[in-house]
């Protein structure tokens, strides 16, 4: 479906927009075309077909301010720097107003110690009690969508593994999705099952790490180690599967390396040992005194930003690319999703920790089906209508690109991408700033443990 306004026709357009999100179409991304443009992309529930909006950009860019804007907000930046007017009138800003006598401003970064990113927090502070974070970032942009314009696709691929070391086989897939559909083509199966084998790893590999750290936020550094220790199995595997600890370059190789025959053992004995390292963590009351009722997300933010992935699964809300949409072989391979309904730190420990059991048996079940040496892959001739879209379930969440090719479907003429942790930040100021004190900080923040990189991109 695709529909364009005229110049004027801005509230129109977000009508229907709005429209077609309550009745269940998800706004994947709002992106300019070569051409200035302002296209908003969709997808309804189950398919594989996008929906295209256009606006004249002449008229202005209406935001919605009300009915949630989580789909929007990853966006807002990029377009504010560009020709196109925007037009944002939120609603009352869910955090407190931290002013008077007594408040004590705590900066914080941007730099931090260890390997976290540049991002800098200001706190304000009435005695210990939290009433204001303010996120500034921006210290470190790659421009790496800006970059792809005008580069052979292969070259493009390079760039796009890169914006994220945690999701960079995410980003391939979801760029080469995208590419693929503007070339009128689609992955074979034995490429998705190799795929979907690649993601998942990827997902074990993040969320261990990720688990890792909450539990050093809370002072249990046996448990910090035990999972570094899983997470560094899976990193070994991923060099003997793919030859690339991080998965770069893992998406054009298209087939397992032999020794997968004898990973299957080796990743269940993962999963059985994470699952023993939560039960004891859950046995510990050290631990869940500092997660239970920490960071918990307001009401009204989780309505005006509705957050993707993990973060959006512990509030309760449902949305999984894997589970939603047609990509990978995921709809041949029952899993659950979990959700939880609290949306504090425990919640999100939780959703973790059974995803990491959920994508053991999902890897389990197509290794033995997962090609082992290179498919046959679709000729590059260009058949398409010379844009598309790829979405995937990264790690952190849903994760969307859109391309535009040139004629001959060989370069990118323009490329855009929305990434889970560019949405999900603005949920972590008023989860912190909701009756935390200051000690609650560094464990909130490990809870989230979402992607600076993701943001600047």
């Amino acid at each position: 479906m695709e529909m364009i306004w005229a110049a004027g026709q801005g509230q129109q357009w977000m009508d229907h927009i709005l429209g077609e999100r309550r009745r269940g179409c998800r706004l994947l991304l709002l992106a300019q075309d070569p051409a200035g443009t302002v296209w908003g992309v969709g997808r309804d529930l189950g398919t594989t077909e996008d929906a295209w909006w256009g606006i004249d950009p002449e008229g202005g860019v209406i935001r919605p301010s009300s009915a949630g804007v989580g789909e929007w907000i990853h966006q807002q930046e990029e377009l504010a720097h560009q020709s196109v007017p925007i037009r944002w009138d939120p609603p009352e800003h869910p955090l407190r107003t931290a002013r008077g006598k007594g408040i004590f401003r705590y900066p914080l970064g941007p730099v931090h110690a260890d390997v976290s990113e540049s991002l800098r927090y200001d706190l304000s502070v009435m005695g210990d009690e939290i009433v204001y974070l303010a996120l500034r970032h921006g210290y470190k942009p790659r421009h790496i969508a800006a970059l792809c314009a005008g580069k052979p696709v292969d070259d493009a691929l390079a760039l796009v593994e890169r914006m994220t070391a945690t999701s960079s086989f995410s980003h391939q897939w979801a760029f080469a999705m995208a590419v693929e559909q503007a070339r009128g083509q689609r992955a074979s199966e034995a490429v998705r099952v190799y795929r979907s084998v690649a993601q998942e790893m990827e997902r074990l590999a993040s969320h261990l790490g990720d688990l890792a750290t909450l539990a050093s936020s809370t002072g249990l550094p046996v448990a910090q180690m035990d999972y570094l220790h899983l997470k560094e199995t899976i990193l070994r595997w991923n060099f003997r599967l793919f030859h690339d600890r991080y998965l770069r370059g893992a998406l054009v190789r298209g087939a397992l390396d032999p020794v997968a025959d004898a990973a299957a053992g080796a990743l269940i004995a993962v999963g059985e040992q994470a699952r023993s390292i939560t039960r004891e963590l859950l046995h510990t009351p050290s631990f869940l005194d500092r997660l239970v009722g920490a960071g918990k997300i307001p009401a009204g933010t989780l309505d005006f930003v509705r957050p993707v992935g993990p973060v959006g699964r512990s509030a309760g809300l449902g949305d999984d690319v894997r589970a939603l949409w047609d990509y990978g072989v995921y709809d041949a391979v029952s899993f659950a999703v979990p959700q939880w309904p609290n949306a504090d730190a425990y919640a999100r420990f939780m959703v973790r920790t059974e995803e990491v059991s959920s994508s053991v048996n999902i890897i389990r079940r197509l290794l033995p089906v997962a090609p082992r040496t290179p498919p046959i892959w679709p000729a590059a001739e260009f058949s398409g209508p010379g844009r598309g879209t790829g979405v995937v379930e990264a790690p952190r969440g849903l994760l969307a690109y859109a391309v535009w090719l040139t004629s001959d479907g060989r370069q990118i003429e323009k490329l855009a991408v929305a990434t889970p942790s560019a949405r999900n930040w603005h949920v972590v100021p008023p989860a912190v700033a909701n009756n935390n004190i200051l000690q609650d900080f560094p464990i909130i923040d490990a809870s989230f443990l979402l992607s600076v990189a993701g943001w600047d991109q």
